[in-house]
Order: C-alpha cells, then sequence, then structure tokens
C-alpha cells in the first residue's frame, strides 16, 4: 500500500471515538460521503463528509504506534469490504431497462388490443 493514498488520524466522537483511516482508493460514488476504516469497529464505514470532517485529527506524537496498527487491521478488513463501488452504475441500467420492458409489454397490449377490435369487426362484417 502507497503512504500517499492512506491518512491515518483519529476520529474525536466521544464514546464512538476510534483511531481511523482513510484510503483514498475508495469512493462512495457521492460526494457527502466518505468510507473510512474504524479501528474499534474493525471495518470500513461510509460517513457523511459534513458530520466527520471536523471530528478528524492527525494522530500525535504519543500515537505514532498506531499507524502500523491501524495499516495491519485495514489491510486484514480490506478483502472483506464490498462498498458500492461498481454496483451504483447496474441500478440505473436496470431500472432503465425495466421501463423499456414495461414500455414494450404495453405497447405489445395495444397492438393486440387493436387486432381484437378487427378481428371482431372482420367476424361481424362476415355475418
Amino acid at each position: 500500500m502507497s503512504d500517499k493514498q492512506l491518512w491515518v488520524g483519529y476520529l474525536e466522537a466521544g464514546a464512538k471515538s476510534s483511531p481511523v483511516l482513510i484510503d483514498d482508493r475508495l469512493d462512495t460514488g457521492n460526494p457527502k460521503t466518505q468510507f473510512i476504516f474504524n479501528l474499534v469497529r474493525g471495518e470500513i464505514l461510509e460517513y457523511s463528509r459534513e458530520i466527520v470532517e471536523p471530528k478528524l485529527r492527525r494522530l500525535r506524537d504519543g500515537e505514532s504506534d498506531l499507524a502500523g496498527e491501524l495499516e495491519a487491521a485495514y489491510s486484514k478488513a480490506r478483502p472483506a469490504f464490498n462498498g458500492r463501488i461498481g454496483r451504483g452504475f447496474e441500478g440505473p441500467a436496470r431500472e432503465a431497462s425495466r421501463r423499456q420492458e414495461a414500455s414494450e409489454a404495453e405497447e405489445s397490449e395495444e397492438q393486440r388490443e387493436g387486432d381484437t377490435d378487427e378481428v371482431e369487426w372482420d367476424e361481424a362484417e362476415e355475418a
């Protein structure tokens, strides 16, 4: 892992305070949120930038040993992380596909109704 892509620090949030690691390679797809590895929870979590950024600080001199612990724990948690990366693109495509299928089904139904009317009219004309 490149240190330039990783930021280690501390989230000061009262009882939920924790050493944290931010990997710039992880993107939520939403500019208002950020994925952050939380050492206490042992997971990569999505946080609101507006809420979390004011509570982040760099590690202090006496906390430098946490950097190695954070990186090691992050390395273990990262393979199990299944963020939304890539999944966001499937949703709109599926939704557009569903809309198109519904539209085609509606058109097909209208055509069948039209065909039925013509058949009934033809039968009435023949009688």
